[in-house]
């Protein structure tokens, strides 16, 4: 699958798919920055995964919410001065993206069906887990597709920006899958794998619904319906999901709404300025 999505990657974006550049930017450095500070949140998860309050708020605030649904919005709309595109948030290529992330998720799905047994899991854990999952598949959306992996192809080129972005994606997950792992030093290598899958398909089109929610959802379901025991890897409670639901909608949304305002100030203050 992972040869397919590059041979498809490449197909589309031709040579500029095989393109190296070295173009790095303040923007380049404010993506790698949340990267790693993600990554050294989630090595404190690691030190206070007894702590149910307070690797909740690692977790769900500062991970998912301040580094996934806060600073990468926040610089693309106050730093850059851009849009949702900037963050691979639009229409463009949507009904293609759609399809592809189906036809990526079946073979996954298939995967799954062979080697678990669904049925013996309650209908009601595996839709708290798979709403659990994609809350926290948003923050992984908006971080490593949109924010990340798109300055770095801007600085790079695709092909590094797809290897740099799988590492950190991979990394991420220290304090918070590995530990579920009997071998966690194999499970960060199948991560910077699945990692690498992720990324190729999102460079065929760049618009971040080929991976969420469809392909994304197939991915993580496999990984701990058949790899950690769904029932014991993931909890029933809904209300820290909720919260980052919340948060992952409302904080966009109102840093999108302030940078309009701020802009629409600074034009219509323009002209007072000039005259001064």
């Amino acid at each position: 699958m992972t040869g397919i999505a590059l041979a498809l990657a490449a197909l589309v974006q031709r040579k500029e798919f095989f393109a190296l550049r070295w173009y790095p930017t303040r923007d380049t450095a404010a993506a790698l920055a949340v990267g790693l500070l993600v990554i050294a949140l989630s090595t404190l998860a690691l030190a206070i995964r007894q702590r149910p309050l307070a690797y909740g708020i690692t977790l769900w605030i500062l991970i998912f919410g301040v580094c996934g649904f806060t600073l990468p919005f926040a610089h693309v709309f106050l730093v850059e001065r851009r849009t949702w595109v900037a963050l691979g948030i639009h229409l463009k290529g949507l009904l293609a993206s759609v399809l592809l992330s189906f036809l990526f998720a079946a073979p996954i799905l298939y995967s799954t069906l062979q080697q678990a047994d669904i049925s013996k899991y309650p209908a009601s854990r595996l839709w708290a887990a798979l709403f659990s999952l994609n809350v926290g598949g948003l923050f992984e959306l908006f971080l490593y597709y949109g924010f990340i992996h798109l300055r770095l192809k801007d600085a790079f080129g695709s092909l590094p920006a797809i290897v740099s972005t799988a590492a950190l994606y991979s990394l991420w997950h220290i304090g918070t899958e590995l530990p579920m792992h009997p071998k966690p030093g194999e499970a960060l290598v199948l991560l910077f794998a699945v990692g690498l899958l992720y990324q190729f398909v999102f460079a065929i089109t760049y618009n971040v619904f080929i991976i969420w929610p469809v392909f994304f959802s197939a991915g993580v379901m496999h990984d701990f319906i058949v790899n950690l025991d769904l029932p014991e890897a993931v909890t029933t409670g809904l209300v820290w999901p909720l919260i980052g639901l919340t948060g992952a909608f409302v904080l966009p949304a109102a840093l999108r709404r302030y940078a309009r305002g701020a802009t629409g100030w600074a034009h219509s203050a323009a002209p007072l300025f000039r005259r001064r």
